[in-house]
């Protein structure tokens, strides 16, 4: 973890002013952030070890982003070592218990805005290539029938959708609601993918299992009644998902032993343990 200096140092090399105030926030897995001046979120990387992220990569995605207005503005990125700048998001807050209606549609306007904004970074997801590494570096697996089916359910129409820009990772840490608008943060893992991934993972990565409430986001993303046929491919995605989340936090339980990824991986197991069983 950054000292008090070192983080004063960064931002007056960037900003080429004074950090008077410093509060630490509560920052994803793999970043250390730091409200300044109650003005500046200062992004720090974590020295942990990710084959998958690329600074130049998210880089490209935050100046590709930008015209839709659907994220934080940011001042100044590193493209060597991940490092942020970005204004802080004032009179925002974060899903508490179940999501109001408002706040489904909002979601699903910003999702929308971004797949439809058609945009192609020329890099992907890499969906099955991080399904496999992270499950090479795990001890426990799941049933592997359970597991060859789901993958080869997800497969079977994966290329279908034209891929384009995804945020491949919704959950509520990374969606900050104001007054009728939602702000979309954390690029990190943002690629080329197949649009129902986000989805699925939005349901997924927030335990929204009401049938109800998905297909209401569904509609509210389609602007109009989901099919049947998309309804159940986000299903077979959530239910991919689980697994593949699974194996992630797993993995980086084995290497540092912290509480929170065994939870995170429990959690996961719960869900697909259920999956498994309703089949």
């Amino acid at each position: 973890m950054p000292t008090v200096n070192e983080i004063k140092n960064i931002y007056h090399v960037i900003a080429g002013a004074e950090a008077k105030k410093i509060e630490p926030l509560k920052a994803g897995f793999s970043n250390y952030s730091y409200l300044i001046n109650q003005h500046y979120v200062l992004r720090l990387k974590k020295a942990t070890e990710d084959r998958f992220y690329d600074a130049q990569k998210e880089d490209r995605v935050i100046r590709a982003i930008a015209p839709l207005k659907i994220s934080e503005s940011v001042a100044f990125f590193n493209e060597k070592d991940g490092t942020k700048l970005s204004l802080y998001l004032h009179r925002t807050q974060k899903m508490i218990g179940d999501p109001a209606p408002e706040q489904l549609s909002l979601v699903a306007k910003a999702l929308r805005k971004l797949h439809r904004a058609k945009i192609r970074m020329g890099f992907s997801f890499d969906l099955f290539e991080r399904f496999k590494y992270y499950r090479s570096q795990c001890a426990d697996f799941v049933d592997t029938h359970y597991e060859r089916k789901t993958i080869a359910s997800v497969e079977r129409f994966y290329n279908e959708e034209p891929f384009v820009l995804c945020h491949n990772d919704v959950v509520n840490g990374n969606l900050l609601f104001r007054k009728r608008k939602l702000f979309l943060i954390d690029f990190e893992y943002a690629a080329d993918n197949n649009p129902l991934f986000d989805l699925a993972s939005f349901l997924s990565e927030n335990d929204i299992e009401d049938e109800r409430v998905r297909r209401s986001f569904l509609k509210s993303y389609f602007n109009k009644r989901c099919d049947e046929k998309t309804y159940r491919r986000v299903q077979r995605f959530i239910a991919f998902q689980d697994i593949l989340w699974y194996y992630w936090s797993q993995m980086h339980y084995i290497r540092t032993k912290q509480q929170v990824y065994k939870r995170i991986a429990h959690h996961k197991w719960e869900a697909i343990i259920k999956n498994a069983s309703s089949k």
